[in-house]
Formats: C-alpha cells, structure tokens, sequence
C-alpha cells in the first residue's frame, strides 16, 4: 500500500478528524482562558477626578479599582494644593480593572521666579512684565518727579526689592510711579488754591 492509498484510509481519516477536533476544542479551551484573565467585555467608566485631593483619590473605597500616578505638578494660586488638574485617561473612559490613572496635580509648593528690574519702565510695560512671569499687582502709588508713568520703586511685602530676588509666583508687587509735569502742576496750583480758601 503506498502513501497515497494510505491517506484515503477509514483509520487515517479517523485519526485526523480525532486532531481536528482535540485542535478545536484546546483552541476553544484557550480563548475562554483568555477571556476569562483579560476580564474581555468587562468595564469600568473612569470617574472624574478633577477637584479632589490626592488623598481623597488615593484612600477612597469606591477608587480601589484603579491604580494612581501623579506624572506632574502644576502650581495654581487660585486651586487648592494637592488637587487633581488632568487625568488620563479622561472622565467617562471605558477601561479595564486596575488600569493606571495618570493624574497632574496642583503643586504642594509654589514655582520661584526672579524679580525683574521694572524701574523706569512705564506702568503698563511693568504691569505686563509682572504678569509674564506669574507675579501680581500689588498697590500703586504716585510720587513727584520729572519723568511721568515711570516706575520709580519696586516693592514687595513693604521692603523695596532688588531685580533678581528668587519669589514665589503669585507674589504681590507693590510699585511707585512718577507723576510728571501733573504732580508739578499740582504744587504749584494747590497754594492758589489755599489761598482763595
């Protein structure tokens, strides 16, 4: 009997089809496994964490499904330290048990920028300059000198500050301005004034 006759045989069609079949059924066997550990079709919507504390996030029972990572901090003088800002993935994602939120947080501790020399610079180019890098307004006053809408000092927490000092973004800065030929016009108009009191 050659190879040929030998593979149109009862016995050997049996013994293929007794394969076929044990191939299928370990195939089937394996992708239920695999539904059953990847946990396929079942999932979780993301909640939105924006607000909250860290530790609120992190301690909270209803969370214990998913794993926390903060990836970034950002500092926010108007938002409370420690709160969520971003996450990823977004609020109302489908995902599955266990998956990694990436969380960006407020900073605990405020950035640090140099103060810049404003004097002499005019009060718009000050003002506009302070809030390029995250300082704020603080009281304006006037004074009299010769150069009018100039800054003629720069102070923060009433102590004249020198360019370069290291503070905290969102420190209020106080400012001098010149007057200029107003104030000199008010001197000299206030004693006409007194004078016809």
């Amino acid at each position: 009997m050659d190879f040929l006759q030998f593979l149109r045989t009862k016995r050997f069609l049996k013994h293929l089809l007794g394969v076929v079949v044990f191939i299928g059924i370990l195939v089937w066997i394996i992708l239920l496994l695999l539904n059953i550990y990847t946990q396929h079709g079942k999932y979780l919507s993301v909640p939105d964490f924006a607000g909250m504390t860290i530790d609120q996030v992190t301690s909270k029972e209803e969370f214990r499904d998913y794993e926390f990572l903060v990836v970034d901090s950002v500092f926010d003088i108007n938002k409370p330290k420690g709160t969520v800002l971003h996450q990823d993935p977004y609020p109302s994602s489908k995902v599955k048990k266990n998956r990694k939120i990436y969380l960006t947080i407020v900073s605990f501790f405020p950035e640090k920028t140099s103060m810049p020399d404003l004097k002499y610079l005019t009060l718009r180019q000050a003002l506009s300059t302070l809030e390029s890098i995250g300082l704020k307004q603080g009281k304006i006053s006037y004074i009299r000198t010769f150069d009018e809408d100039a800054v003629q000092q720069q102070f923060f927490e009433g102590t004249e500050i020198v360019a370069g000092t290291k503070l905290d973004k969102g420190s209020s800065i106080d400012l001098t301005v010149g007057m200029g030929s107003k104030g000199q016009e008010e001197i000299k108009e206030r004693p006409a004034e007194a004078d016809s009191l």
